[in-house]
C-alpha cells in the first residue's frame, strides 16, 4: 500500500511494474498480467494493474466521462508518482482514439509542448507525423492487453531525431475491460549511435583485414594473444590460421619464423614490436624485420604497431601492420647505386661540385679548395668572387644576385685561378626545392672549359685568316652557314654585281645569277646541300654595268671534329674568255662539219655517178666475162657510195649507224638485182667507226653479190639475211642465204673472195662460212666494237 492519494491520505492502488524496479508480481482482480503476442515476457515488458475507479480525473482534477462510451481510466496519481522524477518519458493514451490524457515532464520536453498543447487530444492530432502502423499497434495493445517494444522517434520527423525504446501496457477499467494503453520510453538515441559506429568501425577493420595489401595482426592483452590474422598475412609466411592464431607472445617468434634486420640472429619475444606495443603500451614505426617463409625464402618486412585502449586509457591490445619491402630495398639499392654513379659523372666531368645557402653563401666545398687554393673561411659567404678573373668578377657576381632573385638556373662562363694559373670553366647551378617550392640550397659546378675558348679563340683567329685572304683573292669569295644562307661576301663580290647586304640577305650568292641561271641551278645547289657534297657548275653572273660574265661556280662544306657542317665556303672564277673561246671553237668545228657533211655529199654522189657509168658499159660488153667483172666493180663502187650515204647520216661523222648501212647496202643491191628479197636487222643504236665501216660495206656487199649470183632454179630466188647485233662483247655480222654456195670456176666469185679476204684482214675481223641455223649456207664477221 503506497501513499499516491492528495494530501498524504493512503489509497488502494494496484501494485504497478516500471522496467527499472523489474519487480515480478501477481495481482489476483480483475486485471491480468500482460505479455507479448509470442506469449514470452517482453524485453522491457510493464504489468500495471489499476484501483477501481470509474472515472478518470482530467487534466484540471476533475471526473470526466469515459471517452466513447468506453470505461473511464483509472487514478492517474499513482502513475504520476513514479512518473513526475522518471528520465523515461511517460505518457497515458485514452481510449481508442488515443487522446493523452498524462504526460511526465519528460514527454513533453522530448516532444517540446506544453501541457495544454498536448492533454487531452488525440496522439494523431499531436504528432501528424506518427507512422500509422505506431497507432495501429497502440490499438492492439490496448484492446488486447499484449505489450509491444518499439524503436520510435519522438517527436517524429526531428532532426536530428531522438530514438526511443517504447513499452506499451494496456489500462483497464474497473471492469476489467480496456480502457487505455500507458507508454513508457526509453531514450536510446545515444546506445544506437554508439552501436552504429561500433558496426562501421567493425566492417572498417573487416574491410581493412580483406582489402589492404599489407599483413594485419590483431592481439589481446596483456599476453599478447593473437586473436585475428589478414589473409595477406598468412600469405607472406606461407601459413594456415590454424597455426598462428591463439599464440601468446613466447610463441611468436619461432611460429612465424621472425629474424632480426640481418636475416639470421632469431628475434626475441619482448622485441617484437607487437610485444611492446600490447606490454607496454608503446608506438612503433617503422622498424625492419626478417621473416623466413616455410620454403626457406627470407622477405624484409617493415612493421608498424600501436596498443588499442578503451575510454580510461588502459591497454586492451594491439595492432601490427607489415609489407613485404623486397622491391623497395631493391628499389633503394638500385636509387643509391644511380646516385653513386650520377656523383661520379658529375665529379669525372666538373672541376668542382659546390653548395651555396639559400641566399648565395657558398658553404663548405672540399672541390673548390682543391681547384683554386682557397681556405673555406675565405671561399665562405661570397669570398669565392675573389678566385675569379677580376675582368669576369663583376658579370659572375651580377648573374649569381639575378639567380638568386629570381630563384632560376645560374650559368656563367669566367676565368678562374688555379695553382697553374688563370682557367676558363663554366659554372652552373641550380635550385634544390622542397615540396612548398621554396629553396633549400643551391647545388653548382664548375665545368673546364679550356681546351673550348682555346679553340674558340683559334677559330676566330682563322676566320680572320680567311677574311683578310678571301678580300685579296681574285675570286668571287662567299660563306654561308649549313643551311646555305649568306653570311659573308667578299668586296670583289660587291663591286662586280653591284649588290647591297640586302639583295644579298634575300637571294644569298644566287642574287648575282642571270634569271635562267639562277631558276636551272637552284635544284643542283639544293640537292649539294642536302648531301653535303662539292657544288660545281658554270653560270652567267650580272655585273653591275647590266652586262654578264661566264663563271666557275663552286662550293664545298667546311666541318667540325664530328663530321657536321659548319658552314659552306664558295668561289666564283671569271671564264667569260674561255667561253668565249669554247663558242669560237665550236663555231669553228661546226663550219668544218658542214664541209665535211659537204664533201661526203659530193663524194657520194661522183661514186654514184661512177656506178652509173659502170653499170652502162656493163650493158654494152660483148662477152659475159667482160659484163660479170664489170658488174661487179658496179657493186663495189655502189657499196662505197652507200657506205658514205650512211656516214652522211651519222650525227658526228665519225660513226655509222649499222642499221642505216644494211638498208642501204640492201636498197642498192636490188637496183642490180630486181626482184631480190634482202632482209635486215640491226639495233638502231649500234654503231661503227667510219675507218672500217667502208670496208665492212665492201665485204657485205660481196657476200650479198655472191648469195644473189646463185641459180634460183624453179621456185623463186633466196631470201638474204643481213643481221648485226654485239655477242660476248664484240660485233657479229652475217649474211645468210638458201645457197648451195659459189662455185670455185667463177672468175668474178674468185676475185670477190680475194677482195673479201684482203679486206676482212685489214679491220682485223673474223670470216666463218657454215650452215645457217634455218637452211642454205651464211657467213659470219666478228670484229671488236673499238678499232684496235
Amino acid at each position: 500500500m503506497d501513499r499516491c492519494g492528495a494530501g498524504g491520505r493512503p489509497k488502494r492502488c494496484a501494485p504497478l511494474m516500471v522496467p527499472e524496479e523489474r519487480i515480478a508480481a501477481r495481482h489476483e482482480g480483475p486485471a491480468a498480467s500482460i505479455r507479448p503476442e509470442n506469449g514470452r515476457p517482453g524485453r522491457r515488458s510493464a504489468w500495471i494493474a489499476m484501483p477501481t475507479a470509474r472515472a478518470a480525473r482530467s487534466p484540471t482534477g476533475d471526473r470526466t466521462m469515459p471517452d466513447d462510451g468506453r470505461p473511464a481510466l483509472p487514478d492517474l496519481d499513482c502513475i504520476r508518482h513514479f512518473a513526475a522524477v522518471s528520465p523515461m518519458a511517460v505518457a497515458v493514451l485514452h481510449g481508442p482514439s488515443q487522446r493523452i490524457g498524462y504526460a511526465n515532464p519528460t514527454f513533453l520536453a522530448a516532444a517540446g509542448l506544453t501541457e495544454a498543447a498536448l492533454l487531452g487530444r488525440s496522439l494523431a492530432e499531436v504528432f501528424p507525423d506518427l507512422p500509422r502502423r505506431h497507432r495501429a499497434i497502440l490499438e492492439r495493445v490496448r484492446r488486447g492487453g499484449t505489450a509491444r517494444a518499439e524503436a520510435v522517434a519522438l517527436p517524429p520527423g526531428g532532426d536530428p531525431p531522438r530514438l526511443w525504446d517504447a513499452e506499451m501496457s494496456a489500462m483497464r477499467g474497473a471492469d476489467g475491460r480496456p480502457a487505455g494503453v500507458l507508454l513508457l520510453l526509453h531514450e536510446v538515441t545515444a546506445a544506437r549511435a554508439a552501436l552504429r559506429a561500433a558496426e562501421a568501425a567493425r566492417a572498417t577493420l573487416d574491410a581493412l583485414f580483406r582489402h589492404i595489401p599489407e599483413g594485419l595482426i590483431l592481439a589481446s592483452a596483456p599476453d599478447v594473444r593473437l586473436t585475428r590474422v589478414s589473409d595477406h598475412a598468412l600469405g607472406l609466411v606461407g601459413r594456415a590460421a590454424a597455426e598462428v592464431l591463439d599464440q601468446e607472445a613466447a610463441l611468436h617468434p619461432a611460429t612465424w619464423q621472425v629474424l632480426q634486420a640481418d636475416g639470421t640472429t632469431p628475434a626475441r619475444a619482448e622485441d617484437l614490436p607487437l610485444t611492446r606495443a600490447v606490454r607496454q603500451g608503446e608506438t612503433v614505426q617503422q622498424e625492419t624485420w626478417v621473416l623466413r617463409r616455410r620454403d626457406g625464402g627470407l622477405v624484409p618486412i617493415l612493421c608498424s604497431a600501436g596498443p588499442i585502449r578503451d575510454e580510461a586509457g588502459a591497454v586492451q591490445g594491439g595492432i601490427l601492420a607489415f609489407r613485404d619491402v623486397t622491391a623497395l630495398r631493391a628499389a633503394e639499392d638500385a636509387l643509391a647505386l644511380q646516385e653513386s654513379r650520377y656523383r661520379a659523372l658529375v665529379e669525372a666531368g666538373a672541376l668542382a661540385v659546390w653548395i651555396a645557402t639559400p641566399a648565395g653563401a657558398l658553404q663548405d666545398s672540399a672541390s673548390w679548395t682543391a681547384l683554386t687554393g682557397q681556405a673555406p673561411a675565405e671561399a665562405g659567404g661570397m669570398g669565392w668572387l675573389k678566385a675569379i678573373h677580376p675582368e669576369d668578377r663583376e658579370r659572375a657576381r651580377a648573374a649569381w644576385r639575378d639567380a638568386i632573385l629570381g630563384g632560376r638556373p645560374y650559368e656563367v662562363e669566367y676565368r678562374i685561378r688555379t695553382p697553374e694559373g688563370w682557367r676558363w670553366t663554366a659554372a652552373r647551378a641550380v635550385p634544390r626545392r622542397d615540396a612548398r617550392g621554396l629553396i633549400l640550397e643551391w647545388v653548382g659546378t664548375n665545368t673546364d672549359i679550356e681546351a673550348r675558348r682555346q679553340a674558340e679563340h683559334g677559330l676566330r683567329a682563322s676566320e680572320a685568316r680567311f677574311r683578310t685572304l678571301a678580300e685579296a683573292m681574285p675570286h668571287l669569295v662567299w660563306q654561308t652557314d649549313a643551311d646555305g644562307h649568306v653570311e659573308y661576301v667578299n668586296r670583289r663580290f660587291r663591286d662586280l654585281t653591284g649588290l647591297d647586304a640586302g639583295d644579298i640577305a634575300l637571294e644569298g650568292w644566287k642574287a648575282a645569277l642571270h634569271a635562267e641561271d639562277r631558276a636551272a641551278l637552284r635544284p643542283g645547289w639544293q640537292r649539294a646541300l642536302a648531301a653535303g657534297a662539292e657544288y660545281d657548275v658554270d653560270a652567267r653572273i650580272r655585273t653591275a654595268t647590266g652586262g654578264t660574265r661566264w663563271h666557275r661556280v663552286r662550293a664545298a662544306p667546311v666541318r667540325d671534329a664530328r663530321g657536321r657542317i659548319r658552314h659552306w665556303v664558295g668561289t666564283c672564277t671569271d671564264t667569260e674568255e674561255r667561253h668565249q673561246a669554247q663558242a669560237r671553237l665550236e663555231e669553228a668545228l661546226a663550219a668544218q662539219e658542214r664541209l665535211v657533211r659537204e664533201a661526203d655529199h659530193r663524194i657520194k654522189n661522183s661514186l654514184q655517178l661512177v656506178a652509173a657509168l659502170l653499170r652502162l658499159q656493163s650493158g654494152r660488153a660483148g662477152d659475159s666475162t667482160t659484163r660479170a667483172a664489170l658488174e661487179a666493180a658496179t657493186l663495189r663502187v655502189q657499196a662505197v657510195a652507200e657506205a658514205h650515204r650512211a656516214l652522211q647520216r651519222s650525227p658526228d661523222l665519225r660513226s655509222v649507224r649499222l642499221s642505216d648501212m644494211l638498208r642501204e647496202l640492201a636498197a642498192g643491191a636490188t637496183v642490180q638485182h630486181p626482184g631480190a628479197d634482202l632482209r635486215t636487222t640491226a639495233p638502231d643504236g649500234l654503231t661503227l667507226d667510219a675507218e672500217r665501216a667502208i670496208p665492212l660495206a665492201l665485204i657485205l656487199s660481196e657476200l650479198v653479190a655472191e648469195a644473189l649470183r646463185q641459180e634460183p632454179g624453179d621456185g623463186p630466188g633466196p631470201v638474204v639475211r643481213l643481221d648485226a647485233r654485239v655477242e660476248d662483247g664484240r660485233l657479229t655480222v652475217s649474211v645468210a642465204d638458201g645457197a648451195v654456195g659459189v662455185s670455185a670456176a667463177s672468175p668474178a666469185g674468185l676475185l670477190g673472195a680475194t677482195v673479201v679476204r684482203a679486206l676482212v684482214r685489214q679491220i682485223g675481223a673474223e670470216l666463218e662460212r657454215g650452215p645457217a641455223p634455218d637452211g642454205g649456207m651464211q657467213a659470219v664477221l666478228r670484229l671488236g666494237l673499238e678499232a684496235s
